[in-house]
């Protein structure tokens, strides 16, 4: 006798939608796709209202100082723009790198722009059996000497003493990154990093460029405008921090006050922020102690989400 045919039922978990299902899942897709087109379609409104590209005249010699290209213009975006920002951070990110693989690292002001840009410096060590007397290389102010003589067209450009702060009429920065070498007549170069503060009049505003140069070559840079408006400048862009050794020597409180680096000297380095213009900030009143170091650099509070801490003029 034949056994009537056994029919299982589907397990649970192996069954399909339903049409009910798919038509409720189609649903709420099509719920979740609309609001995400209208956040969208805002976050694309507000960004097009925010971005301004702005056209403007640097010179001819600036340009080809900065980036190697020829005519007087270039286009950037003016503060605030919050794209701009991922540029900062690689900045941020190499110039720290580099900090870690050097010997020595020292902050100049300027006015004018920098040319100096070597893959190397001379170091002389004399004739064999010869005493020659090396300068010691433990503060910005003794490179700055020295780089006068190893490139005498220094001269004109660091033309002014540095201690803790760059003087007022000095806005622009140089930071030089020195690196081992094992030729003892050297010493190499690893990184030049150059902040400028460019004043345009085309645009009334500032324009900021900060750049990293290696062995001579630009190899990273970003830009931003700022609009000229009622705020403090971008100022300073450093203060180096020395020993508390130091304070074994009194030299006036001005001096003095920036003596409370434990271990290593340091610097603090501000880089000029895309997503803030520091020029339309209210002005900052200073209220610290003229004893205290912030009261040298208490205005630029608010003016940029970019400080680096760099380790200054360890001995080489």
């Amino acid at each position: 006798m034949e056994r009537a045919p056994h029919f299982q039922t589907p397990a649970l978990g192996h069954r399909g939608f339903t049409f009910v299902e798919m038509l409720v899942a189609i649903s709420l897709s099509a719920v979740f796709l609309g609001a995400a087109s209208i956040v969208l379609t805002s976050i694309s409104a507000n960004s097009k209202r925010l971005t301004r590209v702005v056209e403007l005249d640097i010179g001819s010699s600036t340009k080809n100082n900065f980036y190697e290209q020829g005519g007087s213009t270039v286009q950037t975006y003016a503060a605030p723009n919050y794209g701009r920002a991922a540029y900062v951070q690689l900045i941020r990110d190499l110039m720290l790198e580099d900090a870690s693989q050097s010997s020595a690292v020292f902050c100049l002001p300027r006015q004018l722009e920098n040319t100096i840009r070597p893959e190397f410096l001379p170091f002389p060590a004399g004739a064999e059996g010869a005493t020659v007397s090396r300068p010691v290389l433990d503060t910005p102010e003794a490179f700055r000497n020295f780089l006068a003589t190893a490139e005498p067209t220094s001269a004109g450009i660091y033309d002014s003493a540095v201690r803790n702060i760059p003087p007022t009429n000095r806005p622009d920065t140089t930071i030089f990154m020195l690196a081992p070498e094992t030729d003892p007549t050297y010493i190499r170069v690893r990184a030049i990093y150059e902040i400028d503060l460019v004043p345009v009049t085309t645009v009334a505003g500032i324009y900021a460029s900060v750049r990293r140069y290696k062995n001579g070559v630009l190899t990273h840079y970003y830009d931003v405008f700022y609009d000229s408006g009622s705020g403090d400048p971008f100022y300073p862009a450093f203060a180096t921090f020395e020993r508390t050794a130091r304070q074994a020597v009194t030299e006036g409180s001005a001096i003095d006050r920036f003596k409370i680096a434990q271990g290593n000297p340091f610097s603090l380095v501000w880089l000029p922020d895309p997503a803030i213009n520091p020029l339309e900030l209210a002005p900052v009143t200073v209220t610290d102690p003229a004893t205290s170091p912030r009261a040298a650099y208490q205005k630029m509070t608010g003016k940029t989400s970019f400080v680096v801490a760099l380790p200054m003029f360890p001995n080489l």
